[in-house]
């Protein structure tokens, strides 16, 4: 056969439906260990914590690093990779160290499958628990961020219109997830980690001409396109500004983003304490390899050093075209399916679950009316329900996010989400390490959080308000004052055994 008849898009067509075949039979064997609820939301916990680990870092990562934030640092340079592959990740292994063990611990204390209901069993509040669980809609900014990034590289690289791609996108994934849930996502994100570490390879070792005369060699060649693109500060940036966003606000931003529901129940798919070890070195060595991806913005800006000819959101699907043949190019296609998918699942399942774990079993159970084996069944039906009600709402959103975007769909995903962690960092920090908080103290504080995010960011409140990264530290800082100082005023000595103790005098009033 003649390979070269397979034209530009050929061979991507080719490895693509292989990817589609290979994911699918991985969904279909984790669909075939799904035994009920609790199944559907973390899996059988079965699964090695090494799968595990390379689901944490394929979540963690996805379409943001290797799709869109290059695109970032293509028009800002080294103050970026300072900001999104330093500080960040830096804060994200301290979160992930310093969270998950005692997380996962308290939630095999009161059984819990979110993080709303992890919240809300804490504090022995189902009021808690519907609070964060409507709070986690706030994710679906971050499915449109996954959403147009995959339909620009599959437009891109599969030549079909980009509105038929965002389709599949949408589709393809929901698909095995409402049959599956967390037992077919564990799995597919596993294989998707194994991809995409290879892509990342390739990606981070296309660079490699531009070092022949060594890193100083490297960085003269971005100061003649630009000074600023060199410096690791950019004053001229709108998000790298000086070292408190590129530094302080990113490191901040990483240890709280571990709180995210689809990163922080991750934990909970571990069957003992003993696997975390394994779950976070696995996770955190894979997160390395995955951070530095976002290295090809810089690539790019050498190779096409004309910032305004494209849209940062571009970048990386023309940089592909422009760098690799339709062999390899297809392989990379493949790894940023997949770093795309892998994220999307998690967000799936977590926010499927969460509506039928945290707002219809809890209004189900307080009304008494139906049996706890009926709730359960109906709970994965509803749970797809959901998803079949997401979908038309994360293709609106990502229409207009094509259409006419605001410089880059990563603002508005970061808006979200920054917003959503934000909130849910005092719960999970004073759940974990103080006891004693009360819980209308842990509701003042997240509500801060939110309010303090989207006044500063939509009052445009300081000149740093439009880099969402500075409105979630804020939010951040100021209600974790006000935990603390409520801490302080009303706060309890914690009981030996939380999991078996009655609700202190503050809880009952609070």
């Amino acid at each position: 056969m003649d390979l070269s008849a397979l034209g530009e898009t050929g061979f991507a067509w080719i490895f693509f439906i292989v990817y589609l075949v290979l994911v699918s039979i991985a969904a279909f064997v984790g669909i075939k260990k799904m035994s009920g609820f609790a199944s559907f939301s973390v899996g059988s916990r079965t699964v090695s914590p090494v799968f595990v680990g390379m689901s944490l870092a394929a979540n963690l990562t996805s379409a943001a690093t290797f799709i869109i934030n290059p695109g970032l640092i293509y028009l800002y340079g080294v103050s970026g990779v300072l900001g999104y592959a330093v500080a960040m990740p830096l804060g994200v292994f301290l979160g992930l160290i310093v969270f998950s063990k005692a997380f996962r611990t308290v939630g095999d204390e009161v059984t819990a499958l979110t993080v709303p209901q992890w919240i809300g069993d804490r504090f022995k509040d189902q009021r808690l628990t519907l609070f964060f669980a409507v709070a986690s809609l706030l994710q679906i900014a971050f499915l449109v961020l996954i959403t147009v990034g995959l339909s620009r590289v599959l437009a891109s690289v599969l030549g079909v219109d980009v509105f038929l791609a965002m389709a599949f996108v949408i589709i393809f994934p929901l698909i095995y997830i409402m049959s599956g849930g967390a037992s077919a996502h564990t799995l597919t994100n596993s294989a998707q980690a194994i991809i995409m570490i290879v892509v990342a390879v390739l990606l981070i070792g296309s660079g490699a001409p531009y070092f022949v005369d060594g890193i100083s060699g490297f960085f003269e060649r971005l100061a003649d396109v630009d000074p600023l693109l060199a410096q690791p500060t950019n004053p001229e940036s709108l998000l790298f500004r000086d070292y408190f966003e590129v530094v302080f606000c990113n490191f901040l931003i990483g240890i709280a983003i571990v709180n995210q529901p689809h990163v922080m129940s991750k934990a909970l798919y571990l069957k003992n304490a003993r696997d975390v070890n394994k779950y976070l070195a696995t996770g955190i060595i894979v997160l390395i390899l995955f951070f530095a991806v976002i290295l090809i913005g810089l690539y790019a800006r050498i190779l096409m050093p004309e910032a305004g000819a494209m849209m940062p959101d571009d970048v990386v699907p023309t940089y592909i075209v422009e760098v690799f043949g339709p062999f390899v190019r297809s392989i990379i296609l493949i790894g940023l399916v997949a770093a795309g998918f892998s994220t999307m699942e998690g967000l799936l399942v977590a926010l499927s679950t969460i509506f039928s774990n945290d707002v219809y079993r809890v209004l189900a159970t307080r009304s008494g009316k139906l049996s706890e084996q009926e709730i359960e069944e109906r709970g994965v039906r509803y749970s797809r329900y959901f998803l079949l009600a997401l979908a038309p709402v994360v293709a609106l959103i990502s229409y207009g996010q094509i259409t006419d975007p605001n410089l880059s769909v990563a603002i508005l995903g970061q808006n979200g989400v920054y917003a959503l962690f934000s909130a849910t960092f005092v719960p999970i920090l004073f759940g974990i390490f103080a006891r004693g908080i009360p819980k209308t103290v842990v509701l003042v504080a997240a509500v801060t959080a939110l309010v303090v995010h989207f006044g500063m960011y939509y009052g445009e409140i300081t000149i740093y308000a439009n880099n969402p990264a500075v409105p979630a530290t804020a939010a951040l800082l100021t209600s974790t004052a006000i935990a603390l100082i409520g801490f302080w005023i009303w706060g309890q000595p914690a009981l030996p055994d939380t999991a078996e103790a009655p609700a202190t005098e503050a809880d009952a009033d609070a």
